[in-house]
């Protein structure tokens, strides 16, 4: 996931979907301090793991990113497409018949994921902003946050639109900066942490803010319409496939379809592997729906 919020074209919260936690951890995140200590920790290891991704990315992966970003593309586009059996399956839940509200739905979240498609020929033309600003890091906290929270939202293709993604990804990659520690040390590392530290702390402050915002109204929808959102969902992810698509063929070499059957592949086994834990565990299941059950009962 924190791969996903770095690479452009890429969704968070689609690739949450795909591992099969993304409800899970919008009802733990929205009901925090119910069950504190079951949610906490459900959380920690994505957070752990979110956290290591950003960092990675914006610093090591990058260069990969750079090199093979049609493969990786490719990789996610698998992974992301795998899910769809999956995510048909929860419209489908009780046994529902599909209706033209869950067309409608998918339509609609198609169609929302398209718009951000729109401004993809003058990204070129934005000026691109190589600090950060205090403005800037609202914006692009405000940014991440609904890509990350909203399945099939690229936060990181807005931000190249609004030109500020350079500056994130820098600002990111400077708490981990090996170039730096590599060329003036420690000290010369720390400096730099300190020159990041504000924008920093605002663009967290302010994916933190937003996002405890959405995922109520993201968990009210799940609660109240859940053959509804998860179609909408579906739109998303045929949206947020369509728009890395052209990315992809762009660049298609002869490693994209195989990245391409992997993602599926990884996508069919982690399905599997679901089911299987849910044969040896029927009646405990994991903290977070544990949590969900007793909260609801």
């Amino acid at each position: 996931m924190g791969i996903g919020a770095v690479l452009p074209g890429v969704s968070g919260g689609i690739l949450a979907i795909s591992l099969g936690v993304y409800e899970k951890m919008m009802y733990a995140i929205g009901n925090l301090f119910r069950s504190f200590k079951v949610h906490v920790k459900f959380l920690l290891p994505l957070v752990i793991g979110g956290g290591i991704g950003v960092l990675l990315t914006s610093n090591v992966l990058s260069i990969v990113i750079n090199k093979y970003e049609a493969q990786m593309l490719s990789l996610f586009m698998g992974l992301v497409l795998g899910s769809l059996p999956e995510l048909f399956g929860e419209v489908r839940l009780g046994g529902q018949k599909i209706k033209w509200k869950h067309v409608l739905a998918a339509v609609m979240g198609l169609a929302f994921v398209l718009l951000f498609a729109l401004g993809e020929s003058s990204v070129t033309e934005n000026t691109q902003t190589a600090t950060l600003s205090i403005t800037g890091a609202v914006i692009s906290g405000v940014v991440l946050s609904v890509g990350t929270v909203i399945p099939g939202i690229s936060s990181s293709f807005i931000l190249v639109y609004l030109g500020l993604y350079p500056a994130v990804i820098s600002t990111i990659a400077g708490v981990m900066d090996f170039a730096t520690l590599a060329q003036s040390g420690v000290s010369g590392a720390i400096a730099k942490l300190g020159d990041i530290f504000v924008p920093l702390m605002v663009l967290a402050g302010s994916f933190a803010v937003v996002s405890l915002l959405i995922i109520k109204l993201v968990n009210r929808m799940l609660a109240r319409h859940h053959s509804a959102a998860y179609a909408a969902v579906i739109g998303f992810v045929i949206g947020s496939v369509a728009l890395v698509l052209p990315s992809i063929i762009e660049k298609m070499t002869w490693a994209c379809p195989i990245f391409f059957v992997a993602g599926l592949v990884l996508s069919y086994l982690e399905f599997r592997f679901k089911g299987k834990l849910l044969e040896l565990q029927p009646d405990s299941g994991d903290a977070a729906a544990v949590a969900m059950n007793t909260a609801e009962d």
